[in-house]
């Protein structure tokens, strides 16, 4: 379904491409409901006119306004395409972190010489590096946890 409708876009679907990708279909109700799901997921766009009949709503076909949507090229190139790109997340890390970190290194027991590469290191970390060492550093606190109640009950008093 995807496909057809990316080889015809910009265009509509022709009616016999349209007929040809029921056929693909074990009835009208299944090619319907799938023709929905994609809608309802924004990977293509109106594929039907809904008409309130005495049996029950119906769906018509048209080709005129059933395209596919950007996320569904994105999908079915499968790249993250644009999609990608335009969609990129900052994540901050509270310099409050940072400093904590700094704080560890300056009171450990190294040399001031690898005191100051391990805090320049630091500085060129991206976000999710520094996050990910946060989290590291939570786990490895946990897992001592009789020194980190102690330095808890220290900084409570």
């Amino acid at each position: 379904m995807l496909t057809a409708l990316y080889d015809s876009f910009p265009n509509p679907l022709e009616d016999d491409e349209y007929e040809e990708l029921s056929k693909k279909f074990s009835n009208k109700d299944h090619l319907i409901a799938n023709m929905l799901y994609l809608e309802m997921h924004g990977l293509i766009e109106k594929p039907f006119i809904q008409s309130s009949t005495l049996d029950g709503i119906e769906y018509i076909f048209n080709s005129y306004t059933c395209f596919i949507t950007e996320k569904g090229i994105d999908f079915l190139l499968d790249d993250g395409g644009l999609s990608a790109i335009l969609k990129v997340q900052t994540i901050r890390i509270h310099s409050d972190s940072i400093k904590a970190l700094e704080d560890i290194i300056l009171t450990s027991n190294e040399s001031p010489d690898m005191k100051a590469n391990l805090k320049s290191k630091l500085h060129e970390l991206p976000a999710n590096a520094i996050t990910h060492l946060m989290n590291e550093l939570l786990v490895k606190g946990v897992m001592n946890l009789p020194v980190a109640i102690q330095i808890i009950q220290k900084f409570l008093q």
